[in-house]
């Protein structure tokens, strides 16, 4: 038994698994196989999201050995995102002081 979610794009439930499925309108059973493939990618592209609040982990489609990178992007951006707040800051300063 399932529920059919949509009819109009044949997407139904199974309401004891949870598992949502493309449907055949013609047969009664859900087909789950079409659907399984790219349920994974987006479990896959979760995890990795919540990896990555971790400064430690690395990316799922990134290169071996990258270990980090997160914490090493992080200290770039900080210190371009500084160096910007800082000419701003000193342009400025120098407006104020009618040196421009």
């Amino acid at each position: 038994m399932y529920v059919i979610v949509d009819p109009d794009v044949h997407v139904a439930i199974d309401p004891v698994s949870g598992i949502a499925a493309e449907m055949n309108p013609v047969q009664p059973i859900a087909n789950i196989a079409e659907l399984s493939d790219r349920i994974e990618e987006i479990e896959r592209a979760a995890i990795d999201l919540v990896d990555s609040l971790n400064p430690a982990t690395v990316s799922y489609p990134s290169y071996p050995n990258r270990e980090g990178i997160y914490l090493n992007l992080g200290k770039v951006s900080n210190a371009v995102i500084g160096f910007i707040l800082g000419l701003f800051a000193v342009a400025i300063l120098l407006i104020l002081a009618g040196g421009l």
